[in-house]
């Protein structure tokens, strides 16, 4: 992943690291009530699905959100 400017950012990959992207968001739309975020990061968890020159994760936020928040900031819930 690699921002390409301020309004785009690029998720480049193999068919394989591709294809991995499509399972894990699609895993993630079908979890369970109440497992409404996950991510991926270089630094952190899954960091083996990116370069070494990546310096951007990402974070999934599934709504409805039982914790009403995502990564520190309240959501109005609706």
């Amino acid at each position: 992943m690699a921002k390409l400017d301020r309004d785009t950012i690029l998720i480049e990959g193999d068919a394989a690291a591709l294809r991995f992207l499509g399972q894990f968001i699609l895993a993630h739309s079908r979890a369970k009530k109440g497992d409404c975020h996950n991510g991926l990061h270089p630094k952190g968890a899954g960091n083996a699905w990116f370069t070494k020159q990546s310096t951007l994760g990402f974070y999934l936020h599934k709504l409805p959100c039982d914790a009403g928040h995502v990564a520190g900031k309240k959501l109005n819930k609706k």
